[in-house]
């Protein structure tokens, strides 16, 4: 899938906008058979992280989110944008968001792997993990706009829910896929 017979050779590229956390940029762009592709358009993010947390009585730590685009609220996995420290250490992301958005911290996190969110309009990945045991040690420290509640769900539910097709945020669901094999035994 990734060899490099398929890739596009980048002739010219140019940022377009740079706003806070990311920027557009356009790409001419030549195709393997020669044709060039004048205008393609990324939307570039840094890394995001998802923290899939469960307390030591087997609820998943989940956020109640509004988001304004859609015009509702999504239940959703903590998590969000590395910070330009932490570009490198997405671990060090995962537990900060957690900590953040739940108060919650668990004993360690494990990496279960990696997604694209939109490959063919963004650059960046999102880096799941896993965080077991998780007690509150604090109450949460969102950022000044941020719009959300704490739920504390059992993980045979929101694995029904998905399965059921009834978790509507889309970057949710590979991470809970990923994390299935560790919780659901």
């Amino acid at each position: 899938m990734d060899e490099k017979k398929n890739h596009w050779k980048v002739i010219e590229s140019e940022t377009m906008y740079k706003y806070g956390y990311f920027s557009i940029r356009k790409d001419k762009c030549e195709l393997p058979d020669g044709r060039v592709m004048p205008s393609y358009l990324t939307i570039e993010f840094g890394p995001w992280v998802h923290a899939v947390a469960v307390t030591d009585d087997g609820n998943m730590i989940l956020v109640d989110q509004y988001r304004h685009s859609a015009k509702d609220s999504f239940l959703e996995i903590p998590g969000g944008a590395a910070d330009k420290e932490e570009l490198d250490d997405p671990k060090s992301a995962a537990q900060r968001e957690l900590l953040e958005e739940t108060g919650y911290q668990g004993d360690e996190l494990i990496f279960l792997g990696s997604h694209y969110p939109n490959p063919a309009l963004q650059s960046n990945q999102i880096y799941t993990y896993l965080s077991l045991n998780c007690k509150k040690v604090s109450n949460p420290k969102l950022d000044p706009y941020e719009d959300l509640s704490l739920v504390l769900m059992p993980v045979q539910e929101i694995y029904d829910l998905l399965d059921s097709g009834k978790l509507r945020h889309s970057l949710m669901i590979p991470s809970l896929v990923l994390a299935r094999p560790h919780l659901l035994k």
